[in-house]
């Protein structure tokens, strides 16, 4: 089968773009023919397949890729502020790059990512093609709060062929919002890569004194819960029955404030960006793994993380729970109740502080799970059923 993914992000430096290239590997494995149509800056390199055609899409410093959440780890600017003129010059970018690839790959399906303008976008271009739309949630808030492209966006998007959810609760919101039909929304899940992320270096490696390591992985903004983090930091270090603890935080930062509380704390390190191979051998070292999160689509760092041995917290967000739990056998995420909020990532200012505290017990029943694994009490969680490889089987052998 002739595949062709497209994205209007970078193809890494997020989970959206972690999801794209991954599964464009599993394809690639699987003997699919594929080519990448991708937005990125002049001096980022793409890392597919020699197999995969690669068509770029480049943005720069005067006009930024426009980001899919309103911080991103690289500059950006925002959907909800593209006047007319923005979004004709975003589509003008786009639209020669993605002929020249249809043409020269002849694609069965085109494969896009996020149900937003791009999407659109694209079945516009080619209304008699199979196109398969994938939301990664972040699309779903983006839609909600931009007036200016919901019009644009929704007729395309309810005229996709097929569109993909991450999970049952995403699938009744993109119900909800775009009217398709039940029978054309599938879910699709999410992966991770096993090659990577496992336990292999898991004992081996040389790690200091220090008797808790704790991480987190993502972008580093609000919306992502860090400064509540740092919050349940606080409490754990004057906890006189909590062990010495390090918290490790990798990612890329926007925010300078939000960099500076992290920095501020004597437990927490920022160790910034990291590729996946480096992720990995940070996990490893970690007993457990923090994703605090107000807003995510199906964070597949959850997964990353158990297959690394580590005991994953998370914030108890719509559909993440259900679907962790009935695809990871014997999964060990705690999950903390989200806080009363006042938009969709936004908690409201009273909540911040019992949520702080409630994922400070968190981490507290986290680490005593991982104490009772390295004791042999409980078994680790078996995350071999989660891959890329099954993920792309779903979305294509249906």
């Amino acid at each position: 089968m002739k595949i062709l993914s497209i994205t209007a992000q970078k193809p890494h430096s997020t989970g959206s773009g972690t999801y794209l290239t991954e599964v464009v590997k599993a394809l690639a494995g699987l003997g699919h023919e594929q080519a990448v149509v991708a937005g990125i800056y002049e001096d980022d390199k793409a890392h597919f397949p020699d197999s995969v055609g690669f068509y770029p899409v480049f943005f720069s410093e005067e006009f930024p890729i426009v980001g899919m959440s309103d911080v991103m780890p690289y500059p950006s600017q925002l959907y909800s502020r593209m006047s007319e003129a923005d979004i004709e010059r975003f589509r003008m970018m786009f639209e020669p790059v993605i002929k020249k690839a249809a043409a020269e790959l002849q694609p069965d399906i085109i494969f896009c990512h996020h149900l937003f303008l791009l999407t659109s976008i694209v079945r516009e271009m080619f209304p008699d093609a199979v196109i398969y739309g994938l939301s990664h949630g972040s699309d779903l808030r983006q839609f909600r709060q931009s007036d200016n492209l919901r019009d644009i966006v929704r007729p395309g998007i309810a005229g996709l062929d097929r569109v993909y959810a991450l999970h049952a609760e995403q699938k009744n919101v993109i119900k909800e919002l775009f009217g398709i039909e039940d029978d054309r929304i599938y879910i699709a899940g999410s992966g991770y890569n096993s090659a990577i992320f496992n336990r292999d270096l898991r004992g081996v490696m040389d790690v200091d004194e220090i008797p808790v390591r704790i991480a987190f992985a993502g972008k580093l903004s609000r919306a992502k819960g860090i400064l509540e983090f740092m919050e349940a930091g606080r409490i754990l270090a004057g906890d006189p029955e909590f062990p010495e603890f390090v918290i490790s935080l990798a990612g890329g930062c926007q925010d300078n404030e939000v960099l500076n509380a992290v920095k501020e704390q004597p437990f927490a390190e920022y160790v910034g960006m990291l590729n996946q191979i480096e992720l990995s051998v940070m996990l490893q070292k970690c007993d457990v793994f923090v994703l605090p999160s107000y807003y995510e689509g199906l964070p597949l760092v959850l997964m990353e993380a158990m297959a690394c041995g580590v005991v994953p917290v998370c914030t108890d967000l719509p559909g993440v729970k259900d679907w962790v739990e009935k695809s990871i056998s014997g999964s060990t995420a705690v999950f903390v109740e989200r806080p009363e909020m006042v938009s969709v990532d936004e908690p409201a200012e009273e909540a911040k502080p019992i949520f702080a505290r409630n994922l400070a017990e968190a981490i507290k029943i986290a680490y005593q799970t991982q104490v009772c694994i390295k004791g042999g009490c409980i078994p680790e969680p078996d995350t071999e059923a989660v891959s890329w490889a099954a993920c792309a089987e779903r979305i294509f052998a249906q």
